[in-house]
Order: structure tokens, then sequence, then C-alpha cells
């Protein structure tokens, strides 16, 4: 099966979504609930589902209409797949935002334009990476007769990056 489209969320929703999934599989641990295949119906549940999109590696528990599938280690197993995902979106998106930081910085020594180009005045890579995270963010350009913000705008969103950055 191939997937027509391909959406992508922020690392604060996965790590969210994540985070909500292992507090339902501990509830399910708990209860000695089915995972992977819902006890009443046998029909594949949310859990199986949240794994699969994700190609995550998924370990069933099934006690039910006769059906024995997997051992009660399976919630634990989860748990720590679910764990070390969220630890690597942490890890991926720590290393894009020192990296912007860095780009920044780079700017901020060199009076470069940030938000716009300062060239063609075009949106630059800078307004997509703050818009898809919800940061907030402070233009600064001198150029073809724009003028936006202040020189200060470079360490206000380096600030902004930071605080983002710690609400991981």
């Amino acid at each position: 099966m191939s997937n027509i489209t391909s959406v992508s969320i922020t690392a604060k929703t996965e790590i969210k979504a994540a985070n909500d999934t292992i507090a339902g599989l501990k509830d399910y641990q708990n209860k000695g609930w089915a995972i992977g295949l819902n006890g009443d119906t046998l029909a594949p549940d949310g859990f199986l589902t949240f794994f699969t999109e994700r190609n995550l590696p998924f370990r069933y528990y099934v006690r039910s209409k006769g059906v024995s599938v997997g051992e009660p280690t399976a919630y634990q197993a989860n748990i720590d797949v679910l764990t070390q995902y969220v630890n690597n979106i942490r890890s991926a998106e720590n290393v894009a935002v020192n990296s912007v930081v860095a780009d920044l910085e780079v700017y901020k020594a060199r009076n470069w334009a940030i938000g716009l180009n300062g060239s063609t005045l075009q949106p630059d890579n800078f307004l997509p990476f703050f818009g898809t995270r919800g940061i907030p963010f402070e233009y600064y350009v001198r150029s073809g007769g724009v003028e936006l913000g202040s020189p200060s705008a470079y360490d206000t969103d380096i600030k902004n990056l930071k605080n983002y950055q710690a609400s991981l």
C-alpha cells in the first residue's frame, strides 16, 4: 500500500501523542487488557494503528475468545519502543533548533536580513521553521526600501527558539 498524502506534524505534537499512547499502554497493562487487537471483537486497535502509522515495531498481547497472542512483556516492550521514539524526536529537533540558532548567529554577525531575503524580499527559510512550530518570529530587514523590525530581532528569535527547545 502506498500513502498518497504525506502530512508532517510538529515534534511537540508527536511527542504528546506518543506520551499519551504510553499512558494508555500503562493503563491497559494495569487492567490486563488486550493490546493490538480489541479483546472483545479482535479488531485491530488504536495502539496497533499508532505503531503501524509510524512504522514502529509492535508486540501484541491478547487473551480472548480462545486467542492467545504474545506475552505480558509486550506492554513494556511497546513502552520502550515509544520511549526511544520520543528520545529520537527530541534529539532530531534539538539538532534542528541548534542549527537554526547557529544560522541566526551568523546572520546577526553579518547584519543580514531575517524573515525576508535581503536581495529578493521573498520569504526565507526561517519563516517556515518558526511557523510550523508555532514559535513567535521577529523580522529584521533593511533592503529595497523595506524596513522591518530592529537588530534585537536576532536575539529575540534565538531566545524564542531556546524557550521552544526547553519545552520539548
